[in-house]
């Protein structure tokens, strides 16, 4: 844990946040009780230095255990589903995927992702486009965290 606040350097003690909303579209990332370190001021900052870098390769590494099709063709993409079958060119809806996360020292908080899925012409099943599609956009969703969360620049 940060012995002392990136802004105006007192003390700091661990906190969990409140519901933290973004979007980085297609992706929307809620998260409920990730945990900052927080300063007499009211400043928040990460609980270390690796927090963050740690959260976007959480949600990326999770991204990848999703139901998703694969991503083909350089130039003009095509999303395939397991079954060969070319997906939806149109969103079926949203769905969320809700994740349970912890890092090390700090209690547990939740977290919960917002895609497109799209159906299967062939067996009928929902699923995002891909999971290379979904990890590009978490780091942006990460930014925009950081600055919901009023995390200092580092």
């Amino acid at each position: 844990m940060r012995k002392s606040c990136p802004r105006c350097s007192s003390g700091v003690q661990a906190k969990a946040l409140g519901k933290l909303s973004v979007e980085s579209a297609p992706l929307r990332l809620c998260v409920e009780g990730m945990p900052a370190a927080a300063c007499p001021k009211n400043h928040s900052s990460p609980v270390d230095g690796n927090f963050m870098l740690w959260l976007i390769q959480e949600l990326k590494g999770r991204e990848t255990a999703l139901p998703a099709g694969e991503e083909k063709g350089a130039i003009f993409k095509k999303f395939l589903c397991a079954c060969g079958k070319q997906l939806a060119s149109k969103a079926e809806r949203k769905q969320a995927f809700a994740l349970d996360l912890a890092y090390e020292g700090y209690p547990a908080f939740k977290a919960e992702l917002e895609m497109p899925v799209y159906k299967c012409a062939g067996c009928g099943k929902e699923q995002l486009r891909s999971a290379k599609e979904a990890q590009k956009h978490t780091s942006h969703a990460i930014a925009e965290l950081n600055d919901a969360a009023g995390f200092p620049h580092a």
